[in-house]
Formats: C-alpha cells, structure tokens, sequence
C-alpha cells in the first residue's frame, strides 16, 4: 500500500536541527521534495479543471 503525502512528511518533521541538516543533504530529501511539488501541481491541475467544468 502507497503513503500518502501526508504520511511521507510526518516521517521528515522534527524540530531537531542536526536531522534537518542531514536531511537538506540527502537524496532522499530531494525525492521528498519533489513529491510534495508533485502532489501540489495535481491538486492544482484538479481544481483548476473542476473550475473550468463549473464555470457557464
């Protein structure tokens, strides 16, 4: 079963520094970057067709 964005960043949050500073150097914070971006651009993409659906 897939996580959902949500999910994926609750394991990222920390208020612990020396784990952000490990974090802003790994690949993996990268790829979370980039899901989080992606998951934005899908939600716009969505609303945006939902607008154009609705509009007379």
């Amino acid at each position: 079963m897939t996580k959902s964005a949500v999910e994926i960043v609750e394991e990222y949050l920390s208020d612990d520094q020396k784990r952000w500073a490990k974090l802003a150097s790994e690949v993996n914070w990268r790829r979370l970057e980039l899901l989080l971006l992606r998951e934005i651009l899908l939600e716009l993409k969505k609303l945006n067709q939902n607008k154009l659906v609705s509009s007379p």
